[in-house]
Order: C-alpha cells, then structure tokens, then sequence
C-alpha cells in the first residue's frame, strides 16, 4: 500500500468518521504492519491538528482518539486449552512399608486484607499562626469606587 500522504488522510478521514465493525477489523489489519500503523498515527496527529479549530472539534477528538486506541491496543492472544491428559492410577501402598507420620502444624494463607501493605502519613503537623505580615492589607475595588 503505497498511499501518498493526501490519499491515506482522505482514506484515514473517512474511516476515523465512519465507525463501525468494519473499521475495527481495518485498524487490526494496519496494526500488523508497523511502518503503516506509524504513518497511519502520524495522519492521526495531523486530523487532530486541523479538526482543532473546527465547530466539530468535540466529536472528531472523540473519533480519532478511539482510532488511536485501537490501533494502540494489542490483538488478543487466542487461548489454547491443553489436551486433557488422563490421570494416572496411583497404585495402592502396603500398609508396612508406610511409616507414622507426625502430624504438622499448617499456617493458613494470609488472607488478602492481611497481605496489603499499609502505609500512613505521619501526623499533619497542627496549624500554627502565621507571623503577621508588615505589608498593609490591599484591597480592590472596581473602577470607579
């Protein structure tokens, strides 16, 4: 795709104002080519630019920045899920050649409240009394008061 820089603002344009499924699944295409992705950021910064001082600047701030962040946004990784592996059948031990167990003492895990590391401030020092200014207090009066 080699866009000259007025054709890929005029294509940039129109699909920063025409939202929807489509666009999505054009943003994730330009995402996976980085030297297109970064002239299609840069084409971004320069519609902000112009659309700054439009009566519309609200809504095309809106539109580009959700651009932005599309493009900005990692595809997601597709989850594989392991074969299930069958468990293995655990033989039976002899009763003889097991030997008495002590019983140990098990800790709980810390609960997450318990975990959360606490911080303080220290106490705010109490307000004390500004020395009282030399300079005369200033008052300010409307113009002809």
């Amino acid at each position: 795709m080699s866009f000259t820089d007025g054709e890929l603002t005029d294509h940039v344009r129109h699909l920063v104002r025409n939202q929807g499924p489509q666009t999505t699944q054009v943003w994730a295409q330009v995402r996976t080519n980085a030297v297109l992705a970064g002239r299609v950021r840069g084409t971004l910064s320069i519609l902000r630019a112009q659309t700054r001082e439009s009566r519309d600047a609200a809504m095309w701030t809106a539109w580009i920045s959700k651009a932005q962040l599309e493009l900005s946004t990692p595809a997601p990784a597709p989850v594989v899920t392991p074969p299930p592996t069958p468990a293995p059948v655990a033989a039976e031990p002899e009763p003889a050649a097991v030997a008495p167990v002590a019983p140990v003492a098990v800790e709980p895990p810390p609960s997450a409240a318990e975990s959360t590391l606490q911080f303080s401030l220290p106490d705010a020092p109490s307000r004390q009394q500004r020395p009282t200014s030399t300079a005369p207090a200033v008052m300010f009066q409307a113009p002809g008061q």
